[in-house]
């Protein structure tokens, strides 16, 4: 019989070794739901400080969600001097119901990339991400506007493509945006890593967005004026057609919008007469966005209108000028050359000339006169005005509404001179020309102050090397005089539409294409210019 003290000692034993197998359990059981023990804790702990990750996140910066979208391509590309050349562009869609505004586009660049041109926009290249800022027009994109005038020229060494990229911007709440190159958008404040992935945009998703991308001109034809668009910026960029009026400074549309013409001239077209076709034009409108031609005729020179050329045969190419320009729903100037003297040295046939166009096109729309291109020793009190005031006349007795162009003393560089002296006619706008690699912050000065005194200007003729037409190209002044041009919105035209061997032809000496041009077809000049025009 088991005496007294060691059945205490094996009851003490059991207690112990019931109560490590109870407690191992437990333990066990425990252990199983660890992780929603903890999550539950965690969530417990968030609700008595106030949710401390969420407070974390949002300071940091938390995703968001936008209906504002970005694309940003590369559009063209070419080799020269050993270096690779590049055209990006960017579309800023922006389909919130407020307008944004205050946005930078910062775009990481390779290692010695240079900006060559940039339009509509101001690009700070001082550190390895560039941003790129808008000008006046545009820095403020309406609700449900979309902004696709931006672009830049970039060269390198590589031939590696950008990819890396943000867009920044504000909403009307005050609400600061960054939109990520893969579409994710977050609140400012939060460090968007640096990936090398693709834009998740698919490649049918970009040729969509391409397709309803409204550009300079478009692919409308007719001349309906239902195909204008408007930019966002009230500034109509596709191809507009109806009657055109000068309002203050303004060029405007039959509903008001303001008007910027976008084209090319021909040269004279007693030497280069085969550049007035359909399908030049066309491509024109087509590939460069433009919406307006001028048709150059010169009184004086050799084979000119008053110089032995055929009278009929000019007039049947201008006839065909103004029926392609119609027919393609685009604006067309009427350009009475004169060059490098009074313009008063042959009155008597500028009404002459003017009376037979205004009485055959009066019905005409798109139809606008050019009475004196560049006159050179003529005051404009004494000698411009009164001409002009003569020959307005003229037309004016079969067409009340046509936009008039009136040239400016100096190779229509003065064209601050008509200030304080402007023609008593409510739709004419005064001249003035540029070549930038002569003219500089002089000439825009002139046009600036004669806008500021409420004079109307329109470019008529311009081009991006010296004023002789040859010479170099000074790509920084043309770019300068791009954004200037744009951000006053001013009509600007292009010289020349020809393959004279010169620097302003905008056709290669070597090509004798006369439509359909490639970028290989087009001189330095047209391919700068086609990019300007088109605004791609």
């Amino acid at each position: 019989m088991m005496n007294k003290k060691k059945l205490c000692i094996i009851i003490v034993i059991a207690i112990i070794v019931t109560g490590l197998a109870v407690t191992f359990a437990v333990l066990s059981k425990s252990g199983k739901h660890k992780g929603n023990v903890n999550a539950e804790s965690t969530v417990n702990n968030e609700k008595q400080t106030g949710s401390v990750t969420e407070a974390a996140k949002e300071d940091a910066g938390e995703q968001v969600q936008t209906s504002v979208t970005m694309q940003f391509k590369q559009s063209n590309s070419w080799e020269g001097n050993g270096r690779f050349y590049a055209q990006y562009d960017l579309v800023i869609d922006n389909k919130e119901s407020v307008k944004i505004s205050d946005w930078t586009f910062k775009l990481n660049t390779i290692s010695g990339t240079t900006l060559e041109q940039s339009w509509n926009c101001t690009v700070d290249t001082s550190d390895s991400q560039w941003s790129v800022m808008p000008v006046e027009f545009n820095k403020i994109i309406e609700s449900q506007a979309q902004m696709n005038s931006v672009g830049f020229i970039i060269s390198s060494a590589s031939k590696e493509e950008l990819t890396k990229y943000t867009l920044d911007f504000k909403l009307e709440s005050g609400v600061e945006i960054v939109l990520a190159n893969d579409g994710k958008a977050y609140k400012a404040g939060e460090e968007i890593a640096d990936s090398s992935e693709e834009s998740t945009i698919s490649q049918e998703d970009t040729k969509q967005s391409d397709e309803n991308t409204a550009q300079p001109g478009g692919n409308d034809s007719g001349n309906d004026s239902g195909n204008s668009a408007d930019t966002g910026a009230g500034i109509v960029t596709t191809v507009p057609t109806g009657k055109l009026q000068v309002s203050g400074t303004k060029l405007t549309d039959e509903s008001g919008n303001i008007i910027q013409l976008r084209g090319v001239s021909t040269h004279g077209i007693s030497w280069f007469p085969d550049y007035v076709n359909y399908d030049a034009f066309a491509t024109l409108r087509d590939d460069w966005g433009a919406n307006v031609v001028r048709i150059a005729i010169y009184p004086e020179e050799y084979n000119g209108y008053l110089s032995g050329g055929n009278k009929d045969s000019l007039k049947q190419i201008i006839d065909n000028g103004v029926n392609y320009a119609t027919e393609l729903g685009m604006y067309v100037i009427i350009d009475w050359h004169v060059l490098n003297y009074a313009p008063s040295r042959h009155t008597q046939e500028a009404c002459d000339f003017f009376e037979e166009m205004a009485s055959k096109y009066s019905g005409h729309d798109n139809v606008i006169y050019e009475i004196c291109n560049e006159p050179v020793g003529a005051d404009w009190n004494s000698d411009i005005k009164p001409y002009a005031e003569t020959v307005i006349g003229t037309i004016r007795k079969y067409d009340d509404h046509a936009l008039i162009l009136v040239g400016t003393n100096t190779w229509s560089q003065d064209v601050d001179s008509v200030v304080g002296n402007t023609l008593d006619d409510g739709n004419v706008m005064y001249v003035a020309h540029f070549y930038a690699g002569t003219h500089k912050e002089n000439i825009r000065n002139k046009i600036s102050t004669a806008l500021n005194a409420g004079v109307p200007v329109f470019i008529s003729e311009c081009s991006i090397c010296d004023a002789s037409g040859n010479g170099g190209i000074d790509y920084a002044s043309a770019s300068e005089w791009l954004d200037f041009m744009n951000s006053n919105q001013l009509s600007f035209i292009a010289w020349s539409l020809s393959n004279k061997a010169e620097t302003s032809a905008l056709i290669s000496s070597g090509c004798s294409v006369k439509s359909g041009w490639s970028d290989g077809d087009l001189s330095d000049t047209g391919r700068w210019f086609k990019s300007a025009i088109s605004g791609r």
